[in-house]
């Protein structure tokens, strides 16, 4: 019986292994044109169909069914492609570095926690591309870490992807799921961080358990809490991050992340949630760019060709204000009223928007910014990119 199963392990590796190579030679956007394809045909099985579909009303039941179809069909092309992505990718820095990115808001927050030499255990769901956030912390962040896999049953093809793929990254080793949390403990112990995906059907005696998720049963895992309790019981300083990284418009996949460490006051809570929704208008961008200029509005920064500009107060609203509406021309009484607020009815005229307006201007020419806040005669200004 082992030598026959050994033997259709043989058979099945070799049948991978062939487009397996050929994807990583591709050139990238073939690869995508095939991710797009092959996430096509998954769509036209009926079993994944139907599955996806009802995942999809079970979490928003007010949605028509054309909708429901549609979100389907392209979570099926992202699936695919995010797959055929990240084994193109092949550890290679450079290719990295085009598909994944790590916000520099996240990076300084990883980086603080590795000098702080505090644990991080990781919580990610098997949301947008998962793959791709077991890579950027130990890529942009230098976080040494473990990711707890489940392995695939032929160990030829086990091996061929954790090994020749996964462990590629410097800083990343897996773990397998039988005997995880001993190996966890030990990573913690040792210094390294822990990924987690928290929605693994885990057995009992490793942490498994069943939550309410959109009125299903679903099966989650209390291993990060576990985690997090031996490591205090132990003053092992650690921390529980949640994240997730999800493709954006640009078609780069960004990497997100949300943490409040216990206790924690609301009107910090309030502010975390605020930001989120801010991010959420910006369809879920951590920053604004036109041209050379990036604006990250949660930390009040601005970037000229990747250096830093002081503005003052009203110098960065006013530019924020431009950034937030491109292409408009904007009168400079809408300009004043968005900026100053209600206190612009007690002026008798707008020098002051004059005066700030001319300074914004002259910080971002001496920075090299390749766009203009121009006046338009009569009316008012119009942020003019390149």
């Amino acid at each position: 019986m082992k030598v026959w199963r050994d033997i259709r392990y043989r058979i099945e590796y070799a049948g991978i292994l062939i487009p397996y190579r050929l994807i990583r030679i591709l050139p990238y956007p073939v690869v995508r044109g095939l991710g797009l394809l092959i996430g096509n045909a998954m769509n036209l099985v009926p079993m994944i169909r139907k599955v996806v579909r009802a995942n999809i009303h079970a979490a928003m039941p007010e949605l028509p069914a054309g909708k429901v179809a549609e979100i389907g069909r392209e979570s099926l092309r992202n699936l695919a492609f995010n797959m055929l992505e990240f084994i193109w990718l092949d550890g290679k820095p450079e290719r990295i570095r085009r598909c994944y990115v790590l916000p520099p808001d996240v990076t300084e927050r990883l980086k603080g926690h590795v000098e702080r030499n505090e644990r991080i255990i990781f919580v990610n769901p098997h949301l947008g591309s998962w793959e791709a956030s077991g890579v950027m912390a130990p890529f942009y962040a230098g976080v040494k870490m473990v990711a707890i896999a489940r392995p695939i049953r032929n160990y030829y093809i086990n091996r061929l992807f954790n090994q020749g793929n996964r462990e590629k990254v410097p800083g990343l080793e897996i773990i397998f799921s039988e005997g995880a949390v001993r190996a966890a403990i030990k990573a913690l112990k040792s210094g390294r961080g822990v990924g987690t995906l928290i929605d693994q059907n885990t057995k009992g005696r490793y942490g498994g358990t069943f939550v309410n998720f959109f009125n299903i049963p679903v099966a989650s895992s209390t291993a990060p809490a576990n985690l997090k309790s031996y490591c205090d019981a132990h003053d092992i300083p650690a921390v529980i991050i949640y994240g997730t990284s999800v493709r954006h418009a640009d078609g780069k996949v960004y990497a997100h992340s949300a943490y409040l460490p216990k206790p924690f006051h609301l009107a910090e809570l309030s502010a975390r949630i605020r930001s989120v929704l801010r991010r959420h208008q910006r369809d879920g961008h951590e920053s604004l760019d036109a041209g050379n200029v990036r604006l990250w509005p949660d930390s009040r920064r601005v970037e000229v060709a990747g250096r830093e500009v002081e503005l003052l107060r009203k110098e960065y609203d006013i530019l924020h204000y431009f950034m937030s509406r491109p292409n408009h021309t904007v009168d400079k009484t809408a300009l004043a009223e968005g900026v100053w607020g209600d206190h612009i009815d007690q002026a008798d005229n707008f020098d002051f928007v004059y005066a700030q307006m001319k300074n914004l201007r002259r910080k971002l020419h001496d920075a090299g910014a390749d766009i203009e806040i121009r006046a338009v005669y009569g009316f008012g200004y119009k942020l003019i990119r390149p």
